[in-house]
Order: C-alpha cells, then structure tokens, then sequence
C-alpha cells in the first residue's frame, strides 16, 4: 500500500458531520462491529490520556513545578526561547507548546503561571536602549533544546497493535523507523531542491534587472526599534508581604538591561498587542454588467492564539439537494453552525436572513418579486434576462491584524460564475473548509491529543460508514441516524503538523527563520469529482508572514535572501500536502516571463487569453509590492510570487444568544443538509464512474466519504524525499506512526470488511 494511502495522521476524526435531530432510523449496526469500534474509540482516548498536560497546559505546567512562584520564574526563564517578533501571538498555551516567544509571550505565559499558584504578577512595558534591543535580538540566535514529545513509539504500537495484524505492524514500524533514519538524507534532498530552483529564479530575476539582498541594513534597524518599543517583563510578589521581584524572561541568563517601567498590566492584555485573524465570506452578485458585493455573515475575529489551539470549520451549505443535484438555496455555516448574522442566498444571488428562511424558501420568491418589479421584470417566457440578477461569486477575504493595528488582507475567489452559470452549480457553490491557525513551531502535543479524541469519536461512527457502502443506509438517512449525532467540534487537520517543520526551517547556527504573523492555511473540500470519481480538495496556504535572520562576527541582521528560500522551501512542501499532480511541480516548470509592473502583466494577461479569475489573482498579488515570474503554462498557470524588498516568496495558482424558535428549525435543516449533501455527492461521482466496476465503486465510495467526514487526501510525512527531519520520532513521526496504524484500522473496517478487495484494485482511486 502506498504512502499516500498509509497515512491519515491518526484519525478520520475531522469529521464534517453536524447534530441531527430528526427521528431514529432502524438500522444498528451489528453488535460485534459496534463493539470493535468501541474498542477503537478506547483505545485513541487511552493514548490521549497519555499526553502530558505540562507540554501544552497552563495548569498542567503549575502542577509539575509544584506551585512554587520562584521556580515558574526560573523555569520560564531558563526553558522558554526568545523569538523577536512583536505582540501576543501564541498565548501561554502556545508558548508553552513552543518552548519560545515574544517577550509578550513569554510574561504573559510567566503571568499566568504565578497567578494560577494564587501568587501575584503584572507585566510591565518599558523602553530599551539600543544596544539592549540589539543585544536581545542576539539571544533569539541561543541552542534550543529539542522539543519534547508527548508520545513514545511504543505508547501507540501497544494501544493500537490489537486491530493490526502483526506482520503490518511490524512493516509500519520498520517504514517509521526508517523515515528517522533516513532524515538527515531526505533533508539533504529537500535543500537541493530548493537551492536549484533558488538559482533558477535568481537568475530569472537578474535578467530583469532584479535582485533580493542578502542584507537589509534599513529593515534591520526597524527591527530593532520595534523590540526596544515593544518589550516586556513581568514584576511578581508570592504574598501581599513580599517584596515586589522583576524577572526578564526574554534575556534568559543574560545581564537584565536597566530600563525604566512606562506602563503596568494586571488584568489582561491591551487589544492592540495581540495577533488577530479575522474571517469574512461576501457573495457576489451580477446584474446586468454591474457586480456588487453583499456579506454572508458577521466578520469572524479573533485572537490568532485562540484560533491556533484549534480549527476553523467553515463552509457553504445547501438547504436540502433535489433530485437534479440542485440546491434551492444555500447558508453559510462556521463552526459546525450556521454563522452569526448568516444570510441565506440563492442562486439568483437573493439573500435573506437565516430566521426569515426559516419560515421556508417562500421568502425568497417575495425577495425576487420585488428585486424583479424594480428592474422591470424578468423575462416571463424564459425566466431570464439580462438585467436579472444571479450569483457571480462566493468569496473568502482573511485579514491578518497585527499589533499596532496594520493589517494585511488576502482574498480567495472561491467560486467564479461571472462568465456563465455553469451546470450543476450547486456543488461548485457548496464547500466544506478548515482553516489553520500556525503560530510556529510545537511539541506538537495539543495537536496530537484533539487528532486522538477526534479519531476516538470518528471510531464510534465507522459501523455506520461502512452501512453507507454496503447499501443499507442511504446517504438521506445518514444524515438523522442517531450515530451521527456525536459532537464532532474537535476539528483535527493533521497534514500542517505532519509537515510542520518544514514551514520553519531551522537548524543553523548563522540563520534563523522568525515567524512575524500566523501562517493561515485552509483545507477545502468540493463536491466536484475528478475522472476516477474522487471529490476535489485543495490546500491553501493564504498568509504567511517569516522573516529571516543572520548572524555573523556578532552583529544580527534582516536576510531576505533568507525569506526567499524559505518560501520555495513553503511552496514545495504545500503542493505535496496538496498530492498535486506532476504536470504542477514547482520544481518541473520552467520560467517564461517576469513581470515587473502593471504594464507587462497586462500585456501577459491579453496574450495568454487567461480567465477572469486568474487575472483577479494576478492583480491582487501584484498590488501587495510583488513580482511575478510566470512559470511555463499548461492546464493551469502557476507563477512565484516574490517581494524583492523583503524576500516573501510564495507560488501561486488560481485554486484560497437567543435562538428563536424557527432559527432552531433553521439549524437542524441546515445540519442534516450537509451531511447529506456530502455523502450523496460522494455516492453519485462514484457511481457515474464506476457504472460497471462494483469493486471499484466501493472503493471510490469508501474514499470519498473519507474525504466528506473530514479526512483528507491520505498523505505521508514523507511522501517525497524532501519530507522535514524527524528526530526520535517527535510529533511528525508520531502522527505518521499513529495515521499508518490508524488507516490500517479504518481501511479495513470501512472498506475490506465490505467486500473484500486486493489492496493494487483501491490504489488508482485511493492514492
């Protein structure tokens, strides 16, 4: 069995099911299937309970330093890294999962610590001198002790070695063991890569004239500035009769600077000095040659270290589906719930609020009556005309704010109807999304242990699965059994920590990657199949903010040559999470054209006849101070994107209170809708692909409803000889070991216990 198909990083636990009310459906599954899953379940949560809360947990972390105030003081100091970018963006819990922060992290962290032991701490904000801003900003280049892990191999080979017969357990851990022992070799390759393809765009880039530096004295300076503006301490007392006692975490052993206290903060932190994401969806709507924007729901914002202890669920629903495969109106969901202030809309782009459509879809023919009267009517024969409205575009805008209140905003054009209308536009509007919130590198823990849980309530449901392959649940009835009713919150997306570490490549004694910002990325998931009948699912990286440093003789400077790498190094690693195929190989495509300004991505865009929504993706990376050198174009045009200034490098593509009554109504028909939704698509590309191959449509089904509850493409740490190091099997090979084990018991019980299939029959559909 491939590596693709091996690894589902330890649980088809992100599961896309919601709550369904409606009455019991007959169907049980057999009670010694039920009792295997059960066993399952057990055993997930039994290696769950097994995570140290001290590698994630404020509380956990007190515990193990016996409550005592001076030693939290020490410990933080001594065992949290610096890392120098600005304001709150892990949190204590994230900090804690780190082993490093900012050092508004590392005294938040130290804060919370003291209070939870009933001492008394405040942080406190002063200004430092240069040459103390310059002097922390060379701490952040001090050894680090490898991250903890919260797992031993043998933890999961003995909790899971009952449903795997011994001869793959064996295989798994020998392919687990050897991905450690051929790290430094893959690693090796990794940067090859790399370097090449670094060589190949420089030289692109200087036969237009440009360059990336290796050093920014200007950014360096700035850099600086912003540390000796920003910094923090904490001040603490273990009783209201001590003295007052100043630790400065960030310097770890190094001499404390003298600086004086401008401001102190005993409650919690100022709302300008944290990190925050923010997640709104727009529809758009075409009337005649006029598009308008029109929101779908409240702007999503939070704290990015909040959202980085979990996922974001988020999607687009459709009401019910009838018999052509059509929705008659769609509701934005977020959180397994329809979102806050959420606007139902149709594909006329009408909306109305969730409560008025509650009622039922009437609301909408009284919202087009009178769109229709004050444009005069549509046409009564047809039912169109040109100045009648439709839907052109569903619309996903992130918005990273950063301390001090800039903000950066990306937008992904989600659906594209502004051309034509489309057949069977209903699934080309629905879409199911787990954004990621990545705060930096982890122990990998808190990630581990919500896969664990996830995959223990995904165990309880595999009987019922394996019912939807067998014929005896319909996808409709699927969506009201009781055994989808289990809360599925955790979302568990487990491919950006399997691979984790390659988004922060470090490991050198004269470089080290920072992260600036959150890196938000988004698994998406549509009811469109490919030709073997597999839903499509894309993976998105849409912020990601790094900055590269050097240091040498001493002296710390901003590397943008440094960022360029790394971003090839994002860019690669993205497309093999995404299982792209190799007509899209970054490393395969040869450069055609840089494109230095407006006027040459005019003229390119004109001469290569690109669609509308290329071009919209062209000029929204353009507007962000970019070049764009455009790779050889095939199917789908791919090109890098490149600040020269900073050296941010991503490839790009054109695929990123009180309820009332009746909103009660509304919510249990959205939840059963989109279960059924998922699972009746998943059976029909199957079954128009395999009209035929019984065998073959089994498998394709098996595959899909994995992927519609939530479980990805099946993808390894190392599927490709690039893939990130792996030292003693920490959270990386840990989610591998887990996900191998994991498929093995899912494969088999969804799909082998169905009928009973040769592993080369499932591989063309599965891998």
């Amino acid at each position: 069995m491939s590596l693709k198909l091996k690894v589902l990083a330890a649980a088809f636990a992100f599961s896309f099911s919601f709550s369904a009310t409606a009455a019991p459906r007959t169907y049980i599954a057999p009670a010694a299937e039920r009792d295997a899953a059960r066993a399952i379940a057990d055993a997930y949560r039994g290696l769950s309970s097994k995570i140290p809360l001290e590698l994630y947990d404020v509380d956990g972390l007190a515990e193990s330093l016996d409550y005592d105030v001076a030693t939290a003081a020490d410990f933080v100091r001594d065992n949290i890294a610096y890392d120098p970018y600005l304001g709150v963006m892990r949190g204590p819990e994230g900090t804690i999962s780190a082993s490093a922060g900012s050092s508004w992290d590392q005294a938040v962290l130290l804060a919370a610590l003291i209070n939870s032991m009933a001492g008394e701490a405040m942080i406190v904000k002063g200004t430092l001198e240069k040459k103390d801003a310059e002097r922390l900003l060379q701490v952040s280049f001090k050894d680090r002790a490898p991250l903890a892990t919260g797992l031993m191999v043998e933890d999961v080979t003995e909790a899971l070695k009952p449903f795997v017969p011994r001869s793959r357990l064996d295989e798994i851990i020998a392919e687990a063991r050897d991905m450690e022992q051929n790290a430094d070799e893959n690693t090796l390759a990794a940067d090859r890569d790399v370097s090449q393809l670094v060589k190949s765009l420089s030289a692109s880039l200087a036969t237009a004239g440009i360059s990336i530096a290796q050093t920014d004295a200007a950014q360096t300076d700035r850099l600086v500035a912003q540390i000796a503006e920003e910094y923090v301490w904490v001040r603490y007392r273990n009783t209201p009769n001590d003295p007052w006692v100043d630790v400065h975490p960030a310097f770890q052993n190094a001499a404390a600077p003298k600086v004086e206290p401008e401001q102190f903060i005993a409650g919690t932190v100022p709302d300008d000095r944290l990190h925050k994401i923010e997640i709104r969806l727009e529809i758009e709507r075409k009337t005649g040659d006029k598009l308008e924007r029109i929101s779908i729901m409240s702007p999503y914002s939070r704290p990015a270290a909040n959202l980085a202890l979990t996922q974001i669920d988020i999607g687009i629903a459709p009401d019910t589906v009838r018999s052509d495969g059509e929705a008659a109106y769609f509701i934005p969901i977020m959180n397994q719930a329809p979102a806050e202030r959420g606007q139902a809309f149709t594909l006329q782009g009408l909306t109305a609020s969730a409560e008025d459509v509650a009622a039922g879809p009437a609301i909408f023919a009284t919202v087009g009556s009178k769109y229709g009267d004050a444009l005069g009517g549509l046409d009564e024969t047809t039912g169109k005309a040109d100045t009648a409205p439709r839907l052109s575009g569903v619309i996903l805008t992130v918005v990273h704010i950063s301390p001090g209140g800039a903000s950066t905003s990306t937008e992904r054009r989600l659906t594209d109807f502004r051309q034509e209308m489309p057949e069977s536009p209903s699934r080309l509007v629905s879409f199911h999304g787990v954004i990621d919130v990545d705060v930096g590198p982890e122990n990998g823990a808190r990630a581990i242990k919500d896969t664990l849980e996830s995959a223990a309530d995904f165990a309880r449901i595999l009987p019922y699965y394996k019912g939807i392959v067998e014929g005896k649940i319909t996808p409709e009835d699927a969506a009201s059994h009781p055994a989808f009713e289990a809360d599925q919150s955790i979302s568990s997306w487990t491919e950006m920590l399997t691979l984790g570490s390659i988004f922060n490549q470090n490991g050198k004694h004269d470089r080290w990657l920072v992260r600036t910002g959150p890196m938000v990325s988004m698994r998406r998931v549509q009811h469109v199949a490919n030709t073997k009948g597999i839903m499509r699912q894309t993976i998105d990286i849409i912020t990601d903010g790094t900055l590269s440093l050097a240091h040498t003789n001493g002296t710390v400077f901003v590397n943008p040559t440094g960022n360029f790498e790394q971003g090839i190094r994002t860019t690669i690693a993205e497309h093999a999470l995404g299982s792209g195929p190799t007509t899209s190989d970054w490393r395969l495509r040869d450069v055609t054209a840089v494109l230095p300004d407006l006027a040459s991505l005019k003229a390119w865009s004109d001469q290569a006849n690109v669609s509308l929504l290329v071009r919209d993706r062209l000029n929204d990376d353009f507007e962000q101070g970019s070049v764009l050198v455009l790779l050889e174009h095939e199917s789908t045009p791919l090109w890098w994107r490149i600040d020269t200034r900073t050296g941010q490098t991503l490839g790009m593509g054109p695929n990123g209170g009180e309820v009332t009554k009746e909103y009660a109504a509304f919510l249990k028909s959205a939840s059963s809708a989109v279960t059924a939704f998922g699972i009746g698509y998943a059976s029909y590309s199957c079954e128009a692909s395999y009209p035929d191959n019984p065998s073959m449509r089994v498998c394709c089904l098996a595959g899909n409803l994995l992927i519609a509850a939530g479980a990805g493409k099946f993808v390894a740490a190392a599927n490709a000889n690039w893939a990130s190091r792996i030292t003693e099997l920490g959270a990386s090979g840990l989610a591998y070991l887990t996900g191998a084990l994991g498929t093995e018991i899912v494969y088999g019980g969804i799909v082998g216990a169905a009928i009973p299939l040769p592993d080369y029959v499932c591989r063309a559909v599965l891998e």
